[in-house]
């Protein structure tokens, strides 16, 4: 791994971190989500996460082979998991501080739309580039947005009880 991509590998973990750090201290109320300076850090954290996500694919000389209808396969995944997260905040209107429970639209079939698209988005990016530092690198991401969703299930079970708990059993991740 040369250094342009060791860096963009170290930006993406740092994301991580800067990500979890602000889901332990929204559940610690030691943040307020309310805050439009805090939401900017952590919006702006996000954004450089995703792209030295991106950036260590394509700063990596080094690659593994796969045949042309496999990696194509992992380009349709990652626009599949753009479409998908960015269809959820849309329909979401924003990414905090959403008051009711959202059961129309992508949230009809899929709880957790943006997840499920940074999920792919990791996938799809290790299969499209092939890069050994993505496939290194691709657990602790998928990793990180399980735990974000199961952080965000437990909030909304105690929020909303049996109406989540329901909304739960007939959809999918």
């Amino acid at each position: 791994m040369d250094s342009a991509s060791l860096t963009a590998a170290v930006v993406f973990v740092v994301g991580l971190l800067v990500r979890d750090g602000y889901e332990l201290l929204k559940r610690s109320d030691r943040i307020d989500t309310k805050d439009v300076r805090v939401f900017a850090v952590v919006l702006t954290s996000m954004c450089i996460m995703w792209l030295s996500w991106f950036a260590v694919g394509v700063l990596t000389p080094a690659r593994l082979q796969a045949p042309a209808v496999v990696r194509w396969a992992g380009a349709a995944a990652v626009l599949v998991g753009t479409a998908v997260a960015v269809g959820g905040m849309w329909q979401l209107g924003g990414v905090e501080n959403i008051d009711h429970l959202v059961r129309t639209g992508l949230f009809s079939r899929i709880r957790h739309p943006m997840y499920l698209g940074f999920t792919l988005w990791i996938l799809g990016w290790c299969v499209w580039m092939v890069a050994p530092a993505n496939l290194l690198l691709a657990p602790l991401g998928i990793a990180s947005v399980l735990w974000w969703r199961q952080l965000e299930e437990s909030e909304l079970a105690l929020q909303y009880g049996d109406e989540f708990r329901e909304y739960r059993a007939s959809t999918w991740f």
